[in-house]
């Protein structure tokens, strides 16, 4: 007798004798009178259909690559305009190294975002399009940015905090919502329940990047900074805007940020 083997077909699984097996390279379909089996064409073989157009599968969104401006180190100071963008956020408190609230708050974070990303991707696959019929497609999660008010080393425990991931703005609210929703229960996160989202307009910013210890960079930059805002005449708005940049090639004592001031 001989052996079965399974042959898949969209969700149907067959299971046929190997001796029956089609040939590499055939295309199996179902008919009235049993399977049919054909020779897929070199157009096929390449990714071309039938009709001779070719499935593109859409790029995934890289906020890093799109708008490297604002992600990459910037070498000494710089003016940067930043588009309007959507986040997903969370407000917690304390030093980023040794407070649990703000462990906890960022794991939360974290989690809520690619659940979005899950519910997205299955979206882009089902073809749907996004908030106002804008393409939708995959994206990368994008580094940790966060917001604060004027701090020093001595001052870091009582630091307030609003942290910060992007998301692509054709994601509906109603999405957040469920992705939101599915990830507390899913993961037994109840800090997620504090996640919401929100939207920053254009802003310009001014800019500066550190390499290494953000605590002890903390007065060092602040100095040099309104030094910078006052040779060029502009005025900021009190709170710090920065951006976390992960490089694996640094040490872990050596991580990078970028530091701004909305101008």
């Amino acid at each position: 007798m001989s052996r079965l083997v399974p042959v898949h077909l969209g969700v149907a699984l067959l299971w046929l004798p190997r001796w029956r097996m089609p040939p590499k390279g055939s295309a199996v379909a179902m008919t009235s009178s049993g399977l049919s089996v054909r020779r897929l064409s070199d157009d096929e073989l390449r990714g071309r259909s039938r009709s001779g157009t070719v499935a593109v599968k859409p790029a995934k969104l890289d906020f890093t690559r799109a708008e490297s401006d604002l992600y990459s180190m910037p070498e000494g100071f710089g003016v940067v305009d930043a588009p309007a963008r959507s986040f997903l956020a969370i407000d917690t408190h304390g030093s980023p190294r040794t407070c649990e609230d703000y462990r906890v708050a960022t794991e939360a974070l974290y989690a809520a975002v690619y659940g979005a990303k899950l519910r997205n991707k299955d979206l882009v696959r089902r073809g749907a399009p996004g908030v106002d019929g804008a393409a939708r497609t995959d994206f990368s999660v994008p580094p940790l940015e966060r917001i604060r008010g004027e701090l020093t080393r001595a001052t870091v425990d009582d630091a307030r905090w609003t942290l910060l991931l992007r998301v692509p703005s054709w994601i509906a609210d109603d999405e957040i919502a469920d992705a939101l929703e599915r990830v507390e229960v899913s993961k037994s996160l109840p800090a997620v329940a504090r996640v919401y989202r929100t939207s920053h307009p254009e802003r310009t910013y001014l800019q500066t990047g550190v390499t290494g210890s953000w605590s002890r960079s903390l007065i060092p930059v602040s100095k040099a900074t309104a030094v910078e805002l006052r040779e060029r005449g502009l005025v900021a708005a009190p709170e710090w805007y920065e951006a976390c940049l992960d490089n694996a090639d640094l040490a872990a004592d050596q991580p990078r940020y970028i530091l701004r001031r909305r101008v």
